[in-house]
């Protein structure tokens, strides 16, 4: 089986598709994956660039496309998520593969966003026939039921290795429709970044904040940004443990929003 992760940044962060990867081959599945991901972009952006897509779709062997749509402010409206998800969803059936749609989470500032998320992503599902994922729900769960449970990065937005392994879960169960209980609580972290380059990223924007017109603090918070934020290239250091006893709730939280167990 082959399966193309479609998406941003929230898609690649912490390699997650690398994730869904390696619980397929625990549950003993034959699972290639690639992606299909760059950051902040949208369906609308994904499809107007037709030729990376429509190759992957049409010579790829994918037998699914799980989809990931630019979802936090500013986002795609409704009905622009609708329009440019059908034309997706449409070219993938067109070449026999199977489109998944990820729920996406809310922001960790605005919880209450995911019920609007919840208007946008049952529709889509409804009016195409496709199966949503559930890593929204578990994202939501958590967020009010486990406190304990970081599922978010640095930035309150971008999945931490709990969230990510949540989201690959939630994929997981979506596709194959089984139980994820009892898997090895492993996860990756590919953006490790200290408190102090934190508070520095903080601060140059909190600078460029003050004076939006600035371009010249705007690019140098973009910089600090890229000078302390830096992906982890190498495959042993990118491995993140997570704590057994939280890994154990995130798949109990998947399989009761996914199989209803």
């Amino acid at each position: 089986m082959k399966v193309l992760f479609l998406g941003n940044s929230h898609t690649f962060y912490n390699d997650m598709p690398q994730i869904f990867a390696n619980i397929c081959k625990e549950k003993g599945k034959d699972v290639e994956v690639a992606m299909q991901a760059h950051p902040g972009v949208t369906y609308g952006w994904h499809y107007s660039q037709l030729v990376e897509l429509r190759f992957a779709l049409m010579h790829g062997g994918f037998d699914y496309i799980v989809m990931q749509q630019a979802a936090h402010s500013p986002c795609p409206s409704k009905e622009e998520t609708l329009a440019d998800a059908e034309k997706i969803i449409a070219l993938a059936r067109k070449f026999g593969v199977t489109p998944i749609q990820t729920m996406p989470w809310a922001e960790k500032r605005d919880p209450a966003h995911q019920k609007g998320m919840y208007d946008i992503y049952n529709t889509l599902s409804e009016k195409f026939g496709v199966k949503l994922t559930v890593a929204g729900n578990v994202f939501e769960d958590v967020f009010y039921n486990h406190p304990e449970i970081d599922m978010y990065w640095r930035d309150g937005e971008h999945a931490s290795p709990y969230g990510s392994y949540a989201i690959a879960m939630a994929a997981y169960a979506a596709i194959f429709g089984e139980s994820v209980k009892g898997l090895a609580p492993n996860s990756y972290n590919t953006y490790p970044v200290s408190d102090e380059a934190w508070a520095e990223v903080q601060s140059a924007f909190a600078a460029s904040a003050k004076e939006p017109e600035n371009e010249e603090l705007k690019t140098a918070a973009w910089a600090k940004y890229q000078e302390n934020v830096k992906a982890v290239c190498d495959k042993e250091e990118e491995k993140f443990s997570l704590d057994p006893k939280k890994a154990e709730i995130l798949q109990e939280l998947v399989d009761r929003y996914a199989l209803n167990k």
